[in-house]
Parts: structure tokens; C-alpha cells; sequence
């Protein structure tokens, strides 16, 4: 069983189809593994009080938690019922010191095509979670997410987007840097570079040539498609991001029908073979 090098993070949806909540964090922690992010769903079901006592008796600390409820909706009793949904969220990932909620503010709601209203009433969703955010010592992440996925999944897709709304809003908000989801972008590395001290998460997995599902769960393990994972890492961590090289592998076709003790051994060797022992 390989044992993970220091810099190397779980986001629990990568074995999300074979482990549990208690399973994934035994798992981890048996591979050494020092960080994870949770899923919000799994950690309510299994209780917020009963989850922190487990990860920290695992030796395992939180990085962020998956994820928020919708940003975008039209509707003023959704908006309310989010909003209010959302202060639970904060309040979670402070019971867990978890340093980010993941914003991943979803797409148009039903029947709508006003893509800049939903990116004005997501900006305005943040703004009024802040003052809670602040209080409790919760960073909002807001994460792009790639434009294939603008209609139902996320209204920022690049990292210059959610950037500007970071600078607006100011303290309390953070980045998210997925690589699959913006490794395309043509303007990332100024981007980055711009973000530089507002990256709280660096997330990792690989974009496959072939890849065959726009939902995001066709992804690859790092080093088998296209994303210059050294590259990006490296400007990560020149715009003043210290913190740990997540893996977030979600693959349907392949990763997920494996055992997940197998899944981090490779992940581990490969993370290994792209970052150096220590990432």
C-alpha cells in the first residue's frame, strides 16, 4: 500500500460510489493521507458532531466542503430557502474547520435564458452569506466550472469570472482551482497570476482525449490525458497558494468501478511521478 506524500488531499466524491462516509475516512487515513474534503450530504447524514470527532481521530484535517445550495434560482422563496440553507452550510464547515464551502453557484434555473441575471442574483447570493461567512471563519470558494456546464452546472466558467466577483465582495471569498475545469482556458495563467493570495483549493484530476460525458464524471487520473497538471500546479503555488494538490476523480466508466484502496495507491504513484515526493 502506497503511503501519500504530505501534499496529497481526498474530495471524498472520488470514491463516493464504493466507500461510505466512515469507510472513506478510514481509507484515508490508512494511506496517510492528511486532508480531505467532505461531501456536505454524507457528513449531514452522518451527523456533523459524530463526522468532526471521526476525521479528527483519523489524524486527517478538513480542507473544504462540497458543496453549497444554488446561487442562481429566480424564484424569491427558493432564494430564501437556499440562502437559508446556505447559512447551514457555514455553520457545518465551522463545526469541521474546514477552510471553504465550495460555491458552485449551478447553472439557469428551469425555462430560463437570462444567463446574466443568474450571474448577478449568484454574486448577490454571496454577498449576503458573507457577513455569516466571516463570523464563522468559513471562506466561500467560488469554483468555475467548464462553460459545457454553464446551463446546469455552474455560471462562472472561468477563473477570471469568479475572480472578479472575489475582488468586488472582497474578504471571505476564495478560489477554487479545479484543473479539469479550467485547464482550456486561454487567459488561466494571467488569471492565476491576478488571483494571487485568493486560491484556497487546487484540485486535481486529468481531461481525457476521448473524453464522453459533459456532466463531468468522465475524468482521468492524473497523467493519463491532456492537462499540464506540473505546469499549473506551479503557478498555483507562484500566486501564493501553499496548501495540498486535491485529487477529485469522478469516472463512471472507469475509476469508480475500482476498488478505492487501488484507485489511491495509483493516484498516489502518479501525484508522485507529476509532483515529486513532496508535491
Amino acid at each position: 500500500m502506497e503511503t501519500a506524500p504530505a501534499s496529497f488531499a481526498m474530495h471524498q466524491g472520488t470514491t463516493e460510489r464504493q466507500w461510505g462516509f466512515v469507510e472513506s475516512i478510514e481509507g484515508y487515513a490508512r494511506h496517510g493521507i492528511r486532508a480531505v474534503t467532505v461531501r456536505r450530504s454524507l457528513v449531514e447524514e452522518y451527523g456533523v458532531t459524530k463526522a468532526a470527532k471521526l476525521i479528527s481521530d483519523a489524524g486527517l484535517k478538513v480542507l473544504g466542503v462540497s458543496r453549497c445550495a444554488s446561487l442562481t434560482e429566480d424564484d424569491p422563496a427558493k432564494i430564501a430557502a437556499n440562502h437559508d440553507e446556505n447559512i447551514r452550510a457555514i455553520a457545518l464547515a465551522a463545526e469541521l474547520q474546514a477552510t471553504n464551502l465550495a460555491m458552485i453557484s449551478s447553472g439557469l434555473p428551469e425555462g430560463s435564458t437570462d444567463l446574466s441575471g443568474a450571474r448577478s442574483r449568484a454574486r448577490d447570493a454571496v454577498a449576503r452569506l458573507l457577513p455569516e461567512a466571516r463570523a464563522a471563519g468559513v471562506t466561500l470558494g467560488l469554483e468555475a466550472i467548464h462553460p459545457m456546464r454553464v446551463a446546469s452546472g455552474c455560471i462562472w466558467s472561468t477563473l477570471g469570472q469568479a475572480n472578479a466577483v472575489c475582488e468586488e465582495l472582497g474578504s471571505g471569498t476564495g478560489l477554487i482551482v479545479d484543473a479539469y475545469h479550467v485547464w482550456w482556458d486561454p487567459d488561466l495563467e494571467d488569471s492565476i497570476r491576478a488571483a494571487h493570495g485568493r486560491i484556497v483549493s487546487f484540485q486535481i484530476s486529468d481531461w481525457l482525449r476521448d473524453t464522453n460525458a459533459v456532466d463531468g464524471s468522465d475524468r482521468g487520473m492524473p497523467g493519463d490525458g491532456v492537462i499540464p497538471l506540473r505546469e499549473l500546479g506551479d503557478q498555483v503555488r507562484a500566486a501564493g497558494f501553499d496548501g495540498y494538490d486535491e485529487l477529485e476523480l469522478f469516472s463512471e466508466r472507469n475509476w469508480w468501478q475500482r476498488d478505492p484502496d487501488e484507485l489511491i495507491d495509483v493516484a498516489i504513484a502518479r501525484h508522485r511521478a507529476i509532483f515529486g515526493d513532496d508535491g
